[in-house]
Order: structure tokens, then sequence, then C-alpha cells
């Protein structure tokens, strides 16, 4: 099967999609097999198999639905800003054509990153390279929260809702709740409370050991991935599991070091 080259963009930006068409003439001129996608269509629907590189011109947004989309284990990712923030991008606009040459050349480096899976009452709902946020589904009613490690319990409480969050998501959603930046290299979880009530604060877990939280409300849950993948839970107590994803996201990286430093360089000023 021929492999194929991948470029989502974001409906959000008009120049965006301008640029898709660009990118996609510069690599058919090279003999490279191109098609275009906007990131909306990825929220229900998977990039085909044969997709070897991701090319997103957007924001993370766009990032997190591609990454979301790719069925291939090795497929990488190029994030090129046309979005606000940028976090997980490697380059920016004007820089589009310069990457889309060091890529052809072989000019590029892979920094892979760690996916969390999330299960529901051990069943598999999603996996996540940001975060994964659980609520009510009633708008400011509370949840009460156990947090588990293996089968003892190390914390419970009230929130609004909590933040279980990824290294690379430690910059993003938990972050502004108050979280902490957790490098990249470690292998954790960060669970951050929002408007927590009680013993809940904070806190960064091994993944070599077995993390639960044992979640109760009477309204039932939503449970939102990565910003754009909603789940709805129609009961009244369930047990959330974190772990490892057997899969990695694979970033090409066009310059020396990761992207931790640039992501922290970009939220700290």
């Amino acid at each position: 099967m021929d492999e194929l080259y991948a470029i989502v963009y974001t409906e959000r930006n008009p120049r965006a999609r301008e640029a898709a068409e660009r990118a996609k003439r510069i690599l058919e001129d090279r003999g490279i097999a191109a098609e275009i996608y906007s990131a909306s269509m990825l929220v229900d629907n998977s990039l085909p198999e044969s997709t070897s590189l991701a090319i997103t011109l957007g924001g993370d947004g766009t990032i997190l639905k591609t990454i979301g989309a790719l069925r291939k284990p090795e497929a990488r990712v190029l994030g090129v800003n046309f979005g606000r923030g940028g976090y997980l991008t490697e380059v920016e606009a004007e820089e589009l054509g310069e990457a889309l040459e060091k890529v052809l050349a072989g000019g590029y480096s892979v920094e892979h990153k760690m996916l969390l899976s999330i299960t529901v009452d051990g069943e598999i709902i999603g996996e996540a390279l940001n975060e994964a946020y659980i609520a009510s589904q009633a708008m400011g009613k509370t949840l009460s929260l156990e947090v588990r490690r293996d089968d003892e319990v190390i914390a419970r409480g009230l929130a609004d809702g909590l933040i279980i969050a990824s290294p690379v998501g430690s910059t993003a959603y938990s972050f502004s709740a108050g979280g902490p930046v957790v490098d990249d290299d470690l292998e954790a979880v960060i669970l951050t409370p929002v408007c927590p009530i009680g013993g809940l604060r904070p806190m960064v877990l091994s993944l070599e050991h077995r993390v639960e939280v044992a979640a109760g409300g009477d309204y039932g849950f939503s449970i939102l991935i990565d910003g754009y993948l909603l789940r709805r839970i129609d009961k009244r107590s369930v047990i959330v599991a974190v772990s490892r994803s057997s899969r990695r996201a694979a970033f090409l990286r066009l310059r020396p070091g990761g992207g931790l430093a640039r992501r922290i360089r970009k939220k700290l000023g």
C-alpha cells in the first residue's frame, strides 16, 4: 500500500486551507501522495491506515484530533501553527515551505510522547495526549472523588471536577487549574482537582502502579478527552482507571531540543 501524507487544517483560520492546498502541491510535485482533511472531519472519522505523516495546520486542538484519528502506530505528526497558542506545534505558519523541504530532505528527528489510556468500569473510552476531564453532567454539581494507588486510598474529597493529565498535558488545562509542570520523560499521571473541597490537591503518580479514581455523583458524568471527545455516563458511581497506552504519539522535530522547553517558554513567557 502506498504511503500517504495527510494534511489536516483548521476551519477557524482561512489561511490554513490555502496553506493546505499549497502544501499538497509541493508534495505532489515530489511524487508524494497527499490528501487534505478538515480537523472537524476527524472527530468521528479516522485517517487512512496508509497515512505515514500528518501535517497539521492549526493549533493544539488540530494536533489532538489528528493524533486521535491516526491508526498506523508509526505514523508521525508535524505541527504547523495556524492557531493561537500552538504549544504542541513545531514551526510557525510562515515556515511551512521551509519545514516541508527539511522533511523531504530527512532533516528531522522523532520525539515520542506517551498517551494515556482512560478506562471507565473496565471499558476503554479513549486515549489522551493531554488530558481527560471528568465532571457532573449537571452544571455546578460537585463530585465525590477517591484516589487509589494500587489497592490503597490516598486521597478523597469533593470537587467540581478532576483533570487527569499526562506530562505533555501538564502545561495545558491542568496547569491553568493549578497543577504542576511535569517533565515529558516521566511516565506519570497528574491528577488536578477543579475547585476542591476537603483533602484533594494536585498530585503526580507513577504509572508503574495502578491508578484509579472512584467518582460519585447524583447526575451522571461527562468525560471530555483532549478537549473534543465527549463521553456521557449515566451512572451514580464509576471507577476511572488510567494507564499507559500501547500507542505513542510521534512528533517530527526540525530543530535541536524537545517540545517541553518550548511549551514552558510559551506558557511562562
